[in-house]
């Protein structure tokens, strides 16, 4: 048992490292959200510390914006911040600097591989006023912010909401089909229920601190990555646990339940992994 834990360790230590930069799969999104907007024409970009000239823009279109308003958005360049979308971030990205009417306010979308991880909202108006947030970081690969222009406070979707989703949308469908076949392979769930809940719950949270993580953080691609070794490590744990535990039936069966429940179980969530990135990808 604890040359499996030494194991886990390593892995999650081998894998944590890996970002998905390749041209496949989601990419970088960030929504802003801006409630009180201005009563006037406003332009709003992200600042970053990492600017680099790349043009973002279309030919012909940044010279259709507001020349004055597009200058303001430098108003913090003297202490290290230029905005990211007008002045390029060095791996583009693309944005709205102008907002859309919606349901939670004017919304303007931000996305691809350039969108900066350490960021601050500027808005600037036809006026000349500019306001700018305070640093925010983004922490998913897909993710939001509120921004109320009359106060300057930002709000941001908790994870905790996002890694409970995960948790449970993964555990429930494995209790179910990993009960199932309890049953099938002629075990009394009655004398099993605890060792069966507790030891699904326990892999569960490692699932969630290591695939579930890399979903929110990183997307399906690195997920994936993820899910493959951990998996391998999780049927071999249940496995032994399972011939330890289990009530009833020869040892051979009690073993061969646990690599039968895993390999079912591990089925499901391939196949249903980027379905749960999308529904994460809601509420992040």
């Amino acid at each position: 048992m604890k040359k499996l834990l030494v194991i886990i360790i390593m892995v999650i230590a081998f894998m944590m490292p890996i970002t998905a930069y390749a041209d496949m799969g989601p990419k970088d999104s960030l929504t802003v959200y801006v409630i009180n907007p201005p009563a006037e024409t406003y332009y709003l970009d992200l600042l970053t510390q990492k600017a680099e000239s790349y043009n973002n823009f279309h030919e012909g279109e940044r010279e259709k914006l507001n020349q004055n308003m597009l200058s303001l958005l430098y108003s913090y360049e003297n202490e290290g911040w230029k905005p990211a979308l007008v002045e390029g971030t060095g791996l583009p990205m693309w944005g709205d600097l102008i907002g859309k009417p919606s349901e939670k306010g004017y919304v303007h979308k931000f996305g691809y591989v350039g969108v900066p991880d350490v960021y601050r909202i500027i808005i600037v108006t036809e006026s000349g006023n500019v306001s700018v947030s305070d640093v925010l970081t983004r922490k998913s690969l897909y993710s939001s912010v509120t921004y109320d222009y009359s106060t300057g406070h930002t709000t941001v979707p908790s994870l905790w909401n996002s890694y409970l989703v995960q948790f449970f949308t993964t555990l429930i469908p494995t209790l179910i089909i990993e009960g199932i076949i309890l049953l099938l392979f002629g075990f009394a769930l009655r004398e099993n229920l605890k060792i069966f809940i507790l030891t699904n719950i326990v892999t569960q949270i490692v699932l969630t601190l290591t695939v579930g993580l890399a979903l929110i953080r990183s997307g399906p691609i690195t997920a994936y990555l993820f899910q493959f070794p951990i998996e391998v490590i999780i049927l071999i744990i249940e496995s032994i646990i399972f011939a330890r535990y289990l009530k009833g039936n020869s040892r051979k069966r009690r073993i061969a339940y646990g690599i039968v429940a895993n390999l079912a179980s591990w089925g499901f969530g391939f196949f249903f992994l980027s379905h749960q990135f999308i529904l994460l990808s809601k509420i992040m």
